[in-house]
């Protein structure tokens, strides 16, 4: 809206949203984001035989199976190789062969199948699986009647408080916010909301800090595309904001390095050293 000074129309407010809706898509779809890295325990399976699985419908993909016993070796394999691996008798012990394919029982989500007779699963036993959640939809934006008379208050979703005259808008609005939580969290509520405040509910942006100015770039390119503007300006500032997003996509920058202040340092010991010619005592 502070590109194009926004506008009282009903085919502007369908232009704001959808660009909007697709840069936050483009956005969060661009790369493997940390922000969406997480872990959850396998869900119980669909079949007696304890080798498929549907997950969840946030799951954009699987990244690793994490069994209870730590000496068990997991290894994917492509659905063809899967369906090899099902026809014949494993040996055992042998290797957990998994595979990610579509469900077909329900549109849109991902099922998980192990490979093999036996499969090694144990029933009685919690497995776990990392992977990359997708971010829930982006309906509400704040300015619906709906989100601004308190008919809506749905868990997840963010209220914002205002004053007792003006609706709350963004820091950069003329009006900023004085209080937001998220609506039944216990312990979110951030700042202190006035008496008798105006309030206004939006779906929660699910990014951090530093993918927030590439939406914005993204967004103000779908703009000019859609009204068959010039966007190479646009475009240039985008791929700008996004190689920032991408360079400050760390959360913990000092891990991982290795420390040589032991007292038998992996240098000390010659590891990483580079190879150097006999020369003798």
């Amino acid at each position: 809206m502070n590109s194009s000074g926004g506008g009282a129309q009903d085919g502007e407010h369908r232009l704001l949203r959808a660009a909007a809706h697709h840069a936050l898509r483009d956005v969060q779809n661009a790369r493997d984001w940390r922000w969406y890295h997480t872990e959850a325990k396998l869900p119980d399976p669909v079949d007696s035989t304890y080798k498929v699985y549907i997950l969840p419908e946030n799951v954009k993909d699987v990244d690793s199976i994490v069994p209870p016993d730590r000496t068990v070796i997991t290894e994917y394999v492509v659905p063809r190789e899967w369906r090899r691996l099902e026809i014949y008798t494993l040996p055992t012990p042998s290797p957990l062969y998994w595979t990610v394919v579509p469900c077909t029982t329900k549109p849109g989500r991902w099922q998980m199948m192990f490979a093999g007779n036996p499969t090694g699963i144990v029933p009685t036993l919690d497995y776990y699986y990392t992977y990359r959640r997708r971010p829930g939809p982006l309906r509400y934006m704040g300015y619906e009647q709906s989100c601004r008379d308190g008919s809506i208050s749905i868990n997840g979703m963010v209220r914002r408080y205002g004053t007792a005259t003006n609706y709350p808008e963004g820091l950069s609005g003329v009006y900023p916010y004085t209080a937001q939580e998220i609506i039944g969290l216990s312990g979110s509520m951030e700042g202190s909301a006035p008496t008798g405040a105006k309030t206004a509910v939006s779906d929660y942006l699910d990014l951090s800090d530093h993918m927030y100015t590439a939406v914005l770039s993204a967004a103000e390119v779908w703009m000019a595309r859609m009204q068959s503007k010039n966007v190479e300006g646009a475009t240039a500032n985008y791929q700008r904001d996004m190689r920032l997003a991408m360079e400050a996509d760390t959360i913990t920058p000092i891990s991982g390095q290795r420390s040589f202040g032991a007292l038998y340092s992996p240098r000390a010991m010659g590891y990483y050293s580079p190879a150097q010619a006999d020369t003798g005592v």
